[in-house]
């Protein structure tokens, strides 16, 4: 006879108790009172209403922040920011009306289909600017909010990752020193092509997503060499070799700054522009670059999505479910790199989005890790758009105010209230 509490005991439920719980019945009080200790009513019923309501909840706040965004890239599309001055017939800092945007749009489509159906004549440019005002403008308006909004999905997914990794909200993918290689590349750049730096696309792309792609290559290996063979990466020794990177692409920076452009404004002017990304380019070659960069390390962690959840627990506990720590890790670390830099290319210095992101995503859509993915893509791209649409509000002389500034003016005082009221919500 087994003894009260026993294991066999625990294990003695019928199939018939079982078909109780699947229905949401209660058990008979044998049952419930038996060595099992069950003092409640627990049923497979309830439990599937608890998951249906948290996926009701998750499923209207996607369509809420949908919404949002749908209405605020609409908006957008009539601010022409300090860009405005390189538009066909625009200005800098013109606003186009909600009414001239369908408008502008409409004809967008009008030729389009025109062109590839042959159904019927394309209006001809004298046509439009003569009666759609804002065609070109709002056309290139589309490909800056396209451009912003990619890149606000790569930032916050980023930071998603690394703090996930680190199990830190301080954490961001800057840590690694990749970032590093973005400035370095744009260096280069200047000092090669000066005041025509910013029309050398091509090279632009090369050299900082090559100078990226090495720096990060050479942490990897120096933090594996210094690991010892055979044994798992060292993030603290990754950690570090990845500030000293940093560290020195900075001294760099400054010297070239001081000393090679302190004489020369109009060869600083250009450096600032290209860094701070004060004219977002929307050319294909742009457009194809982005969106191969989003490509390579973005489908890799959707694939991964649930697996991803192993970076919440040690890695002995991991191991014990067959699951590869040290290959999760790597790509986490490897695509969150990935992602800041071709964020940083497109639209300048906006790390803090990384940073403010991942924390609310964490507090509003939960910890899970498909959760915070899709979060963090709902108020990521919210965010670094509505900084986009503020900045491009505000007269500035030149080209007008980078990005990363407004960025910095509205997330720091919303990360400081976030962290004071959630900062119990990090799990780890």
């Amino acid at each position: 006879m087994a003894t009260p509490g026993s294991d066999q005991e625990r294990a003695s439920f019928s199939a018939g108790d079982i078909a109780r719980l699947a229905n949401g019945s209660p058990l008979p009080a044998t049952a419930v009172n038996s060595g099992a200790g069950i003092k409640r009513r627990l049923t497979m019923a309830e439990t599937n209403r608890t998951l249906k309501a948290d996926r009701a909840r998750t499923r209207a706040m996607v369509i809420a922040s949908v919404a949002a965004l749908a209405v605020l890239s609409y908006l957008s599309l009539g601010i022409m920011g300090a860009m405005g001055q390189n538009y066909a017939f625009s200005g800098a800092y013109y606003f186009y009306s909600p009414v001239e945007v369908a408008r502008a749009l409409y004809e967008h489509a009008y030729n389009a289909l025109a062109q590839v159906t042959h159904a019927w004549p394309q209006h001809s440019s004298e046509w439009i600017a003569q009666n759609v005002n804002g065609y070109w403008a709002v056309g290139h308006r589309a490909g800056v909010v396209g451009i912003t909004l990619l890149c606000g999905i790569l930032l916050s997914i980023s930071g998603m990752l690394y703090q996930n990794v680190f199990r830190n909200p301080l954490a961001g993918p800057g840590m690694l020193g990749a970032s590093s290689g973005v400035t370095l590349g744009i260096m280069i750049l200047v000092m090669l092509y000066e005041t025509a730096a910013p029309q050398m696309l091509t090279e632009r792309y090369l050299y900082c997503y090559g100078l990226g792609a090495i720096i990060l290559v050479l942490v990897i290996l120096a933090g594996k060499k210094m690991s010892g063979k055979g044994k798992p990466f060292d993030i603290v020794s990754m950690l570090l070799i990845g500030s000293i990177f940093g560290q020195l692409a900075g001294f760099v920076q400054q010297y070239v700054i001081l000393f090679l452009y302190g004489d020369d404004e109009t060869i600083q002017n250009v450096f600032i522009e290209l860094t701070q990304m004060l004219t977002v380019d929307t050319s294909a070659l742009s457009f194809v670059v982005l969106l191969v960069a989003f490509a390579i390390s973005f489908i890799p962690v959707y694939l991964m999505r649930y697996r991803m959840n192993a970076l919440a627990f040690s890695e002995e506990e991991v191991r014990l479910f067959g699951i590869n720590f040290t290959r999760i890790r790597a790509l986490a670390l490897v695509s969150g790199a990935i992602m800041m830099i071709a964020a940083q290319i497109h639209t300048g210095t906006v790390g803090m989005v990384s940073m403010i992101v991942p924390f609310m995503s964490r507090s509003w859509f939960g910890a899970e890790f498909s959760k915070q993915l899709t979060g963090n893509i709902c108020i990521g791209t919210l965010l670094l758009l509505a900084c986009r649409d503020i900045t491009d509000c505000i007269p500035f002389v030149g080209d007008g105010l980078g990005i990363g500034m407004i960025v910095q003016l509205v997330a720091m005082p919303l990360f400081v209230i976030i962290m004071a009221r959630h900062l119990n919500t990090w799990e780890g």
